[in-house]
């Protein structure tokens, strides 16, 4: 593994998050002031862009999203307990809808066992307590209209839930927030803070403020030059809750249309917001969105196939969150922990993999970081660990960089996104598109730095592969990419090497390429060291780092294989359980459609067990056609066209 001069590497590299965040925020003329208003100091902001701080995952993730950009160009290290923080969080949003007691006591029990709170943790437990009144407020009102005795357990009057809206957006946004809205700098997250007040708004009868409110929201991303991935966390919430509220207003009247809202705008705008779930492999509020959109007019919509098409989507979510115990209606904490992981878990892989023992893994040189006892909790997650003292027991085994480091050693956003929009096209065989973006790619970075070199090197591999069939040619390539940022393994068993996210889809992809070679062994080592590695990560937190699903699709084709049908269907439909807990769900059309094959082909074996797997079989076809239409798949959709008769006949 081959890296460039180290000072310059340190300097340029562990900086590139602090840069990035520097270079956006004076592109937006926005003063530190701004983007650290009530979420950190200006000091500690000067720090983090300077690559000199260490920042919570929470806190680093809201300063990217508040200027519009994706946190998923990122892979972050947090703390154990940080990690169990956002799990116990995630807890609160699966129970908010279906059982507000639970959700009540797992608040409380988040408050005693966290006394010490960031803002923007505690804006978060007021958000599911303002949601929780509002349910309890609704059913009251529903009882009440039927000539029932109300007895909604939870029932809290009208300018109560006000009051604690208005405490829950104070939690990051400045006084006089609601006067200059549009002039702030605020996340998704925060938005749906404000969205929350303006529902507290219509509950108080205060109608006008509540619809003003309501359009700064929607017009917010836009008039701030947001990427659509941002859009897609706040979007579908104002128009689940414009959609809601014009109907339950009694329709539009005059004053919505003096304010530019009318029916057909409404529709217009609900659209708008499935189709940026839908263009960005989302399930975000998604079921929410599809029963507000279906309760449309279908002229409303223009086209006389869309209500159809929608009322199929709105099915097919219902059908998968059945299947798996999902809540279809939750809440989202508006971060996910996918490109997350732990620093005490990657400190313990990386000394197991180079065979150190903690005694001599506590060393910097000559000099002693920390004493073997407190790496074993830092380990275990059980302290935390600084970040100049991680750093420094990291770069014994060549791992740089800080807190959050970039997918690619650079501070542009641009580049990041082009490296998505490349990796895209290539996901849809558009080889004229990919060529001509990777052309601008060479010329926008540079070669020098490992994983630069190391994406240039797949996207070269990928090609011979996909456009060429050149596998063996491709194989010795992906080697080539690999081995730019990871060791020589020798005799050192892989398994314990922190595969990070690019890393994972060349493993996964030099996998695929034994297998199609007809060498099963070695198909079988690199993806079990593969999963081995990436579990290591979700102990913790039982989320699944980005790329594990497509490393499971890998696995379910060996294991279809060597006929071990019933252990590959099992396994899919596990990876479909967990890839539901995080925002985007992109390889969830071709697990099912693995889960299909692989059930038709377990009762080809074992025909006395064949009406049973039958229905499963045709359903998760069915789910996977749906899903490739949701997601744009064209291709998908015309392979499963070619096999329908043999799945749902």
């Amino acid at each position: 593994m081959k890296h460039i001069n180290e000072p310059k590497f340190i300097l340029e590299y562990n900086k590139a998050y602090g840069q990035m965040i520097r270079q956006e925020r004076r592109k937006r003329k926005l003063s530190l002031e701004d983007l650290s208003s009530g979420i950190l100091s200006r000091t500690a902001l000067e720090r983090v862009e300077k690559g000199e701080a260490q920042w919570t995952k929470l806190t680093g993730d809201t300063l990217m999203l508040r200027m519009g950009i994706s946190p998923e160009y990122f892979e972050s290290l947090t703390s154990g307990e940080s990690l169990e923080r956002w799990r116990m969080r995630e807890d609160i949003c699966l129970l908010v809808y279906g059982d507000s007691e639970q959700a009540v006591a797992r608040l409380k029990e988040y408050r005693e066992i966290y006394n010490n709170r960031e803002p923007l943790e505690e804006q978060f437990l007021l958000k599911a307590e303002v949601v929780l009144m509002l349910h309890a407020a609704a059913r009251f009102e529903e009882t009440r209209h039927q000539g029932q005795i109300a007895r909604t357990r939870g029932y809290t009057d009208a300018a109560a839930i006000l009051e604690k809206a208005w405490q829950m957006v104070g939690c990051t946004v400045r006084m006089g927030w609601e006067r200059h809205l549009e002039e702030l700098c605020l996340s998704p997250g925060e938005l749906e803070a404000v969205l929350l007040f303006s529902a507290a708004l219509f509950l108080n009868k205060r109608e006008e403020e509540a619809w003003e409110l309501w359009k700064t929201v929607w017009e917010y991303p836009k008039a701030h030059g947001w990427g659509e991935r941002t859009m897609a966390l706040i979007l579908p919430q104002a128009a689940i809750l414009g959609i809601r509220q014009a109907y339950a207003s009694g329709g539009f009247s005059d004053s919505l249309a003096y304010m530019g809202i009318s029916e057909g705008d409404m529709a217009a705008r609900g659209q708008r917001a499935l189709e940026l779930l839908r263009r960005h492999g989302c399930h975000c509020y998604a079921l929410p969105l599809l029963d507000a959109l279906c309760g449309l007019d279908a002229a409303l919509f223009g086209r006389p196939e869309y209500p159809e098409q929608i009322g199929k989507f709105r099915e097919m979510f219902r059908e998968i969150y059945g299947w798996f115990g999902y809540p279809g209606y939750r809440i989202w904490q508006g971060i996910s922990i996918d490109n997350t992981r732990d620093a005490g878990t990657v400190l313990k892989m990386l000394r197991t993999f180079y065979g150190k023992s903690r005694e001599r893994a506590v060393y910097d040189g000559g000099e002693q970081i920390v004493t073997p006892r407190h790496l074993e909790k830092i380990e275990k997650g059980m302290h935390k660990l600084s970040y100049e003292n991680y750093s420094r027991l990291a770069k014994q085994y060549g791992k740089y960089g800080g807190w959050h480091t970039p997918l690619l050693e650079t501070d542009s956003v641009d580049v990041l996104a082009l490296r998505q929009r490349i990796s895209t096209l290539l996901e849809y065989s558009d080889w004229e598109g990919a060529e001509r973006e990777i052309h601008k790619f060479r010329e926008m970075v540079d070669e020098e730095y490992p994983k630069v070199r190391q994406e240039l090197r797949f996207f070269e591999a990928a090609m011979k592969w996909k456009k060429e069939g050149a596998l063996r040619e491709s194989l010795e390539m992906m080697m080539e990419a690999l081995h730019c940022t990871v060791p020589e393994f020798e005799d050192r068993d892989m398994k314990w090497w922190v595969f990070q996210r690019e890393e994972i889809m060349i493993a996964s992809d030099i996998a695929e390429l034994y297998c199609k070679l007809g060498d099963l062994k070695e198909t079988k080592k690199w993806i079990e060291a593969v999963l081995f590695s990436m579990e290591q990560n979700s102990v913790r937190t039982g989320i699944h780092i980005c790329g594990y699903d497509i490393v499971v699709l890998g696995y379910s084709d060996y294991l279809g294989d060597i006929h071990d049908f019933d252990c590959a269907t099992e396994l899919s439909e596990a990876t479909v359980s967990k890839l539901l807990q995080i925002n985007r769900i992109n390889c969830i059309r071709h697990l099912f459609y693995h889960i299909a094959w692989n059930a038709y082909e377990a009762a080809s074996e074992r025909p006395e067990r064949r009406e049973s797997l039958r229905l499963k079989w045709r359903k998760a076809f069915q789910i996977s056609d749906s899903m490739a239409d949701f997601m744009y798949d064209s291709r998908m959709r015309a392979l499963l066209e070619e096999r329908e008769s043999k799945y749902l006949s």
